[in-house]
């Protein structure tokens, strides 16, 4: 496994490159398969399997060896996170509080085993390596002649009906903009640079420059170029450092950052953006908000089986006749395509240039949505989705195919449909379907409960109850939640979950009967219940045992014993306290072990509570 800092070199990038036009997240439960809990709380493996890398084009990606990005489960408890990132000797460095992940600092020679323990804790759903996206290079050949490609999508009809609208704010993720350029200044309106968390948004390759251009340059100014959206301002979102090198990280945080800083319309020209479950997360908030998200399908020339994901748009190249560019990336996940060679815009230093690739494919649509949006800004992102795809010219087989998608946007017949799609309201509400937890089910420890939720305009998020009070909520896509038996009784409970669309409407309830078998002892009115790792469970190293203590009238001492043999007590206060012991690895042997906890109350009775590990 080749592990890389992020401070290389640029690399030299042709036909085949990966990069802007590029990024994927690693996950230990496949899109659309269950959960499975045996998986999650097993002993992790040394030499974890990446679930993106099974993914050649993925595999192929650099990445920071010293970082992972996580996602705890919604529900999952923030003590015992702590104790995980100790116990794997990781360390907080940023947040994404929108999608609730953590990206943390490990060991890089540990990087792959300790991504198996974090996968394999029950308190994480998913686990990524922080990919590297350079920016890519198409083919600039000397043949290709000027293009208009305007015409090519009816943008001068389009035009008759909308030039666009102050409103609607088209943001360019990428590797920032020229804002002195003559054909954007006036255009900027906010900007900020992700990576150096600063305002200085400044192009540091050219690429956004060019990008921006052809979504909203300044039009009908005798000046240059027109871009499609004459009237949306830009923010300018730089997610590269010096060198336009950019991360997964990077690319979801500027995605955020633009939805929350007024974007209707946000365009990442990166790829191979298709399977990155950190930029999915991102791009679904950003959806439920109002955002309509393009993403550049790629430039590697090549064919890929996944399917994308429905909160954005993938959008390919076409050369002047219509005819797939020899670069564009094919599949299942791209949506349609836009002109995406000899594409004259904007570029960097105040001057103009050819484009060719994926990634000036996608602003074209870009632009298109911010027109569709102006004639009827009300509009949900699926209902602009709709308006695109249901209008394109169909290329190539007959109805979707893997080159072309859906076909070529067609500017005009979009902007022409805004009203149509505006006209049919969003009643519908979600559909919410179980898959994990069964009917009276016998769960015990930490259990992943999942659901399967859909809905046309987005799904906003998933609320689990537990016997009629809320437990966690889950917006992002799969749901899944995990649940601490240990912290409730033993016996029946009931599961609720309830979906709610980005529109507001609100499923039905969907419940399931189980029962909980916690393991909780109680004595003496003292009750000790075990919160980490599960009974049973194979550890080695330094572990982190967690347990929780109550009694009503009141703690007063607590005593750890391993093998009945005590190793440390301190006092304690209060009616209910959560206590925490690190077993030390060195000196332990390996096979069973029996770890006991003795708590004193306030009157002076005592109970035990046991706990079997086995040390590999």
């Amino acid at each position: 496994m080749r592990r890389r800092l992020y401070c290389g070199p640029l690399r030299s990038l042709g036909v085949l490159a990966l990069g802007l036009a590029g990024c994927t997240s690693v996950v230990p439960v496949p899109d659309g398969s269950e959960p499975d809990n045996a998986d999650l709380l097993g002993a992790a493996s040394t030499e974890f399997q990446f679930e993106a890398d099974q993914d050649p084009a993925i595999a192929a990606l650099d990445f920071i060896d010293t970082e992972l990005i996580v996602a705890p489960y919604p529900g999952a408890d923030a003590l015992a996170l702590t104790a995980l990132y100790v116990d794997v000797n990781a360390r907080i460095i940023d947040t994404l509080p929108e999608i609730d992940a953590v990206v943390l600092e490990v060991n890089p020679n540990r990087l792959s085993e300790t991504a198996g323990r974090l996968a394999a804790s029950g308190l994480i759903e998913t686990v990524h390596k922080n990919y590297i996206f350079a920016p890519d290079a198409a083919p600039n050949d000397p043949l290709f002649a000027r293009q208009d490609h305007l015409p090519q999508i009816n943008a001068s009809q389009a035009w008759d009906l909308t030039t666009g609208s102050s409103s609607i704010v088209i943001a360019v993720v990428d590797t920032g903009v020229d804002r002195n350029h003559p054909d954007l200044s006036g255009k900027i309106i906010d900007g900020w640079n992700i990576h150096g968390n600063n305002a200085d948004y400044a192009d540091v390759l050219g690429h956004g420059t060019e990008v921006a251009g052809i979504a909203a340059a300044a039009s009908n100014n005798a000046v240059g170029v027109a871009g499609l959206s004459w009237a949306s301002p830009i923010l300018a979102v730089r997610v590269g450092d010096a060198q336009g090198l950019s991360t997964s990280r990077h690319i979801a945080a500027g995605i955020l950052w633009a939805a929350g800083h007024g974007a209707r319309v946000i365009n990442a020209s990166f790829a191979p953006l298709w399977s990155d479950r950190i930029v999915r997360s991102a791009a679904q908030q950003s959806f439920n908000r109002g955002c309509v998200v393009v993403i550049a399908a790629g430039n590697a020339g090549g064919s890929n089986s996944v399917a994308g994901y429905d909160e954005a748009l993938f959008v390919g190249a076409v050369d002047p006749s219509n005819e797939i560019a020899s670069f564009s990336d094919r599949g299942p996940f791209v949506d349609l395509c836009a002109p995406g060679t000899g594409v004259r815009t904007t570029a960097k230093g105040g001057d103009y240039t050819l484009a060719n690739g994926t990634s000036f494919a996608a602003p074209v649509v870009a632009g298109v949505a911010a027109l569709v949006l102006a004639m009827e800004p009300g509009l949900r992102p699926a209902s602009v989705q709709s308006a695109i795809l249901n209008t394109v010219v169909d290329l190539g087989a007959s109805g979707k195919d893997d080159v072309f998608g859906f076909g070529l946007v067609d500017a005009a017949a979009a902007v022409g449909d805004a009203a149509r799609v505006a006209s049919i309201a969003d009643s519908a509400p979600p559909t919410v379907q179980i898959t994990k937890p069964r009917s009276n089910e016998v769960l015990s420890g930490r259990y992943a409960a999942a659901v399967n939720a859909s809905d046309a305009s987005g799904v906003g998020d998933v609320v689990l109850s537990i016997d009629g009070i809320p437990y966690a909520t889950d917006t992002r896509a799969p749901y899944q939640f995990v649940v601490d038996t240990t912290a409730f009784t033993s016996g029946a409970h009931t599961f609720a979950f309830v979906a709610t669309d980005a529109a507001g409407n609100r499923s039905s309830s969907r419940t399931v009967s189980v029962v909980f078998a916690t393991g909780t002892v109680s004595a003496s009115g003292t009750t000790i219940s075990f919160r980490s790792p599960s009974a049973g469970a194979t550890v080695s190293g330094d572990v982190t045992i967690q347990a929780n203590a109550a009694d009503r009238d009141g703690l007063a001492v607590i005593e750890w014993l391993i093998d009945n043999q005590s190793v440390f007590s301190a006092p304690l206060t209060g009616a209910s306290s959560g206590v925490s012991y690190v077993w030390r690895g060195a000196g332990a042997t390996t096979g069973p072990h029996t770890i006991t906890v003795l708590v004193t109350d306030a009157t002076g009775a005592q109970a035990r509570g046991t706990l079997s590990l086995v040390r590999r």
